[in-house]
């Protein structure tokens, strides 16, 4: 239990840093060419290897990567009804715990 907190803790402080780094740095990234294009892809694909890291374990469990799947199509269906992205991840995080639970 401790080393999954400490993986999300780690995860966060490292995505976090990624979004900071750019404003403290934006001076020397002026300078450098492209590199709106490169923070955008960056982002995008770091996005994408923790969407897909947490999705899927290996070796591979079917009970928790149903209860994702779930919880991925109220995160989604909530979305499409508020159109807030806040609100519809704390909907996905509970839909998974309840599921993970019972």
């Amino acid at each position: 239990m401790f080393e999954n907190c400490l993986v999300i803790v780690l995860v966060a402080i490292l995505t976090y840093l990624s979004r900071l780094l750019p404003f403290y740095f934006k001076d020397m990234l002026k300078r450098l060419s492209n590199v709106d294009e490169f923070l955008k892809e960056s982002s995008a694909s770091l996005m994408s290897a923790l969407f897909v890291t947490s999705l899927v374990s290996f070796p591979l469990n079917v009970k928790g990567l149903a209860s994702s799947l779930i919880a991925l199509f109220f995160v989604f269906l909530s979305y499409i009804r508020w159109n807030n992205l806040g609100i519809s991840v704390l909907i996905g995080v509970l839909v998974h715990w309840l599921l993970s639970v019972i």
